[in-house]
């Protein structure tokens, strides 16, 4: 009885066992109670946990459960009346038994048993269907979406152009923020998130100034390609959306030529937008930070339709106050829409939209450390750190971004394991800035330089996608083929751009200089000083030699076209970026791996400051190498890897020529785990060891000399407490960043630094609702730090300690 027979659509408004009947005969099985079998031989203990590829759309419940069937090998017994109605989450990549089924089911209030090769389901509440079966039950409270009972684990993330992929058997180094994870933290802005990874260097906070130098692995984000919003490239000069819309926040660590495209090789940030929910979603939240900032964020989401076939979620979000610098003021607006329509069974329509903006005043962009203390781009010795609510800035410095976005996807399974999809985006982006240039000598006489402009960043990207499995003898083959068009035009202010140099002091008592210039209004930023197209088509094909050992080839080939309408030599260049990575499971639990990756970015250009101002370089090229292991177990995860990357080298000489020459070298090694000790306690923690220098450079003038601004050591360490009697956790963290160079020279360093977090939640209950509070002190010691970009020499103030407190209710 193995022939597998069409299951017509349904919308199961039939008798009670005629699902079970259905699922048994596409499956070539019996349904209890309806065709009589033995099952006592085949009955399999450990079923559960035996790891599968699968690729289950979001779709019907029934329709997925059909598919969940043939993908295990289980059979599957439920009743219509339990499934009508119902939707199931999507289902994709190396999972268990159990973890399909809890991603299937999530939000569905129905449970699971396994009984050798046999699933029941029932409904949550029915006590006496089903003895409870024993499942991990942070797996089955979170189901792999990064829960605190998991210790903020997640299972799955996108990886580019290999799309979504169990994070366990990815050859690359991802991690994943969870949604739950930055509403504890209460976090606003990516310095708050990522704090818990050692991989990712300290930045300033989006509340006060531009935050536009996220760092990963000591290398920098590309400008134009290195922020992604569901997989779509959005053109963004600092990395500042509004978190409150994000379900999470993805990262890519190193080199993503084949995967994401032309770029530079410090990684890729992905953003995933909040989508509709299976459930009925409502939550109020508000939080308040100590020096008066106050926020406000509601959240909806749900289905409509006889079926849910119809999907939204609405965010709105408003902020205003005083930010913790003496007289800083910052204020935002924002939100977004997330549609979906289940047009039929495999074809869904995705449209989403999110606007926002944010205006802050009282910041500065940087501190050149020089030693004279007048405008001189000279690099000098350090002054002493300077406590971070202590306002440099003139009170009328501003910085303001504008976000506009819309995205649009139809995703269809038009077989039982191949896939075709078309997703779009544009996004507008602004950026106002009249903020200060501070340069300052160690006793802190300083002069301030005054600049004044507007930016503007229009950008559209559309991709087509193919992804399918099919065999050859006794080896599957998971394929994906697309091609991708990014197009990207940057504005500036041109006529309006102004610059003066307003006056000088001492840091001890910084200056409330005039204001000799006008707003910045971004809409003024009319004149368009470049257009960057990237046209690629990219081919890849993961090998799976049985279920211990992948091969994974991937080929990229674009052309990057740029057009320097300002002046300048135009960009016409071909490219074709390889990978090539395999994985090996000697045991279940720990997958090891080595990769390959290629990529390119565009090559600099002189600054207006070099005797060869303007001059146009060819692209740079890199070249990564990294090994691996990653391991799982039931409340565990832990990995390391270990890298080498190669890439061009720009600089300034001794004869103030900017050049293109010899190469950066980085070396690490990376080593994080998380893990959910007992009940109580959770535990994460991350290390990198890393050595960044320059190499080949002519004559040897910056050889084996440290890359500014990147530290050779950081770690962090979380952890929370959970009272066994009350409904209150406890969190701390911490964070050390080792000695970081000052100048391309290596004559000064800045000291290490380590910051302390402590925080606090509590769930209990309000009118029938769930209400959680929360407290988060950063910076406990209220420590005086200075934040760096690499490559740079300029500095920017840490913050301080920081209260925050906050109350979200779930309706």
């Amino acid at each position: 009885m193995n022939q597998k027979t069409p299951f017509a659509k349904s919308r199961l408004h039939t008798q009670p066992t005629l699902l079970a009947l259905c699922i048994s005969a596409a499956l070539g099985i019996a349904a209890p109670g309806a065709l009589a079998q033995d099952t006592t031989a085949s009955s399999t203990a450990g079923a559960g946990s035996q790891s599968h590829a699968y690729k289950i759309p979001a779709q019907a419940l029934g329709e997925a459960l059909i598919q969940f069937g043939q993908q295990s090998g289980l059979q599957v017994s439920a009743s219509s009346g339990l499934v009508s109605g119902k939707r199931a989450s999507a289902v994709r990549g190396n999972l268990s038994a159990e973890q399909a089924l809890n991603r299937l089911l999530a939000g569905t209030a129905l449970r699971y048993r396994i009984n050798g090769n046999m699933v029941s389901l029932t409904a949550a509440d029915d006590a006496t269907a089903l003895p409870p079966i024993k499942v991990n039950a942070s797996v089955a409270q979170d189901n792999g979406q990064g829960a605190a009972a998991t210790a903020y684990r997640v299972e799955s993330a996108s990886a580019g152009a290999l799309g979504e992929k169990s994070l366990k058997d990815t050859p690359y180094s991802i991690e994943v923020f969870s949604g739950e994870l930055i509403k504890n933290k209460q976090a606003r802005s990516l310095a708050d998130v990522t704090k818990g990874d050692a991989s990712i260097s300290l930045m300033p906070d989006n509340s006060v100034t531009e935050n536009n130098n996220l760092a990963i692995r000591g290398l920098m984000v590309d400008g134009d390609t290195g922020q992604k919003l569901d997989g779509s490239n959005v053109r963004l000069r600092a990395s500042d959306l509004p978190l409150e819309h994000l379900e999470r926040v993805e990262i890519l660590k190193g080199a993503s030529g084949f995967l994401s495209g032309f770029g530079q090789p410090g990684g890729i940030i992905n953003y995933v937008l909040k989508r509709p929910t299976e459930e009925q979603t409502l939550s109020l939240n508000t939080q308040a930070m100590d020096s008066g900032l106050f926020l406000i964020h509601g959240d909806i989401g749900g289905r409509l339709g006889a079926d849910g076939d119809f999907g939204y979620r609405v965010n709105l979000v408003g902020e205003s106050g005083d930010t913790y610098i003496d007289d800083g003021e910052s204020e935002r607006h924002s939100g977004s829409l997330a549609l979906d329509w289940h047009i039929a069974p495999g074809l869904v329509w995705q449209v989403d939209a999110l606007v926002g903006e944010h205006s802050r005043e009282g910041g500065y962009w940087a501190l050149l450390p020089n030693a004279s203390g007048a405008v001189d781009t000279v690099v000098g010795a350090p002054l002493s750190p300077i406590d971070g609510g202590k306002r440099l800035a003139p009170s009328y410095s501003r910085y303001g971004s504008v976000h506009e976005t819309v995205g649009t996807d139809l995703s269809w399974q038009f077989a039982e394991t191949w896939d075709l999809s078309l997703s779009h985006r544009t996004s507008d982006n602004g950026r106002e800035y009249m903020t200060p240039t501070l340069y300052a000598n160690t006793a802190g006489d300083y002069s301030a330089r005054l600049i004044s402009y507007s930016n503007r960043f229009k950008s559209s990207d559309s991709q087509l996608q193919l992804s399918g499995e099919f065999e050859t003898g006794s080896i599957q083959h998971e394929v994906t083929a697309g091609l991708a068009y990014t197009k990207t035009r940057n504005f500036w202010s041109g006529d309006d751009y102004q610059r003066a140099d307003i006056g000088s002091g001492n840091l001890d008592n910084p200056q409330e200089f005039s204001n000799p210039f006008y707003e910045v209004d971004y809409k003024k930023a009319a004149t368009e000083y470049s257009r960057v197209t990237r046209t690629e088509t990219f081919l890849s094909d993961t090998l799976h030699f049985g279920t211990d050992l992948d091969i994974v080839l991937g080929l990229r080939r674009g052309n990057l076209l740029v057009h320097n309408l300002s002046g300048g030599d135009d960009y016409d260049r071909d490219a074709t970026t390889p990978t090539a990575a395999v994985v090996y499971r000697p045991v279940a639990w720990l997958s090891t791996y080595a990769s390959y990756i290629e990529s390119l970015q565009q090559g600099a250009t002189a600054p207006a400051s070099a005797a060869n101002a303007f001059e146009v370089f060819d692209p740079l090229e890199t070249q990564q190498r990294e090994i691996g292991a990653k391991a799982e177990g039931e409340n565990w995860s832990a990995n390391a890897s270990f890298f080498r990357l190669q890439r061009g080298l720009t600089y300034t000489n001794a004869n103030n020529v900017f050049t293109q020459d010899g190469e950066l070298r980085y070396e690490g090694l990376e080593l994080s785990g998380k893990f959910r000790l007992s009940p109580q306690w959770l535990l994460n923690a991350s290390a990198i060891w890393l050595d960044a220098k320059a190499e080949k450079t002519t004559g040897g003038f910056l050889d084996g000399n440290d890359i500014p601004g990147v530290a050779d050591q950081q770690a962090s360490l979380y952890g929370e407490y959970r009272f066994a009697d009350l409904p209150l956790t406890i969190t701390a963290g911490t964070r050390f960043v080792g000695q970081r160079p000052l100048d391309q020279l290596n004559q000064w360093d800045l000291d290490s630094v380590s910051l302390f977090d402590l925080g606090a939640r509590y769930e209990t209950q309000l009118a029938g609702n769930a209400l959680t509070l929360r407290m988060n002190l950063d910076n406990v010691a209220d420590e005086a730090y200075w934040v760096t970009t690499p490559e740079s020499s300029y500095l920017q103030q840490g913050a301080p300690r920081t209260l925050k407190v906050g109350a979200q209710v779930d309706f």
